[in-house]
């Protein structure tokens, strides 16, 4: 990928087409064809609001074609360019940024945030605006230690956080997996659901899942907080089962158990 094509890419992904076409007159006809596939270029824009009134811009940019992944990409992402004691910023592979590509938009995916925080105070996190979506999509800020979704679309979200390093905490998400969960529950007896244990066993880094009921397992899978799937175990027919999950490297998972009545989904911690 050239100089010129990253800067192509860059200018799309932060302003639009219209930019593009204002500044790169000088641009050569691959460039061009570069900015006419990415035209479709769906945009997230969110704010941070720092305890001392300070504001960093945050961009999520969707590739219809792609043409990003859910990684680092060369020419897409941008990394933080300053060094500021409070901030909050789009965690990929381990490194901070304040502008992510990636692939097109998929609502059941989450993406990470890093919150970096020197003062304690209250954190407000606003959405300002939602560019080439066809129809209205639904922002969540995720809270991986509350387990619950705060939508942002006209509400901001604010919290009093303590000073420190939150990494694995909080997430934009464009469902509200709790909801979901719930309903796929209604397919299981009440009962049954409120009985079945699903716990892992962190001195033995096991998961427990046992139904204390007639009911079988049929299969169990178990997911990153992003969506990806970490493991999957079918066929079981069994009332309860050990299965060793020692080498998923996540802090939190989504377990889904399976039966010949429903689906039931528990947030466990994996640690």
């Amino acid at each position: 990928m050239t100089k010129i094509t990253q800067l192509v890419i860059a200018i799309i992904l932060v302003f639009g087409i219209s930019a593009f076409t204002t500044t790169t007159n000088a641009i050569n006809n691959t460039s061009n064809n570069q900015a006419t596939q990415s035209s479709t270029i769906q945009r997230v824009r969110i704010d941070f609001t720092t305890p001392t009134g300070y504001v960093r811009h945050l961009l999520l940019a969707f590739t219809s074609n792609n043409a990003a992944s859910d990684g680092f990409d060369y020419g897409y992402d941008g990394m933080v360019p300053d060094d500021f004691p409070d901030d909050l910023n789009w965690m990929i592979e381990d490194d901070r940024y304040v502008i992510q590509g990636v692939g097109a938009f998929d609502q059941t995916k989450k993406y990470p945030l890093g919150l970096f925080l020197t003062n304690s105070g209250t954190i407000d996190i606003s959405l300002t605006s939602l560019e080439n979506f066809s129809n209205t999509i639904d922002v969540f800020i995720y809270d991986a230690v509350l387990d619950n979704y705060a939508p942002i679309n006209d509400v901001n979200f604010s919290k009093n956080i303590n000073s420190g390093d939150y990494l694995d905490r909080f997430f934009i998400a464009f469902q509200d997996d709790n909801a979901i969960v719930q309903g796929a529950s209604l397919s299981i007896e009440e009962n049954e659901t409120s009985s079945t244990i699903v716990n892992y066993l962190s001195n033995t880094d096991m998961l427990y899942v046992n139904t204390n009921s007639s009911l079988n397992i049929k299969s169990i899978e178990v997911y990153n907080l992003l969506g990806k799937q970490l493991f999957t175990q079918n066929n079981i027919n069994a009332k309860s089962i050990k299965i060793p999950l020692e080498y998923i490297n996540t802090n939190y998972g989504i377990v889904s158990v399976t039966t010949e009545k429903g689906i039931m989904s528990k947030k466990v911690v994996l640690k």
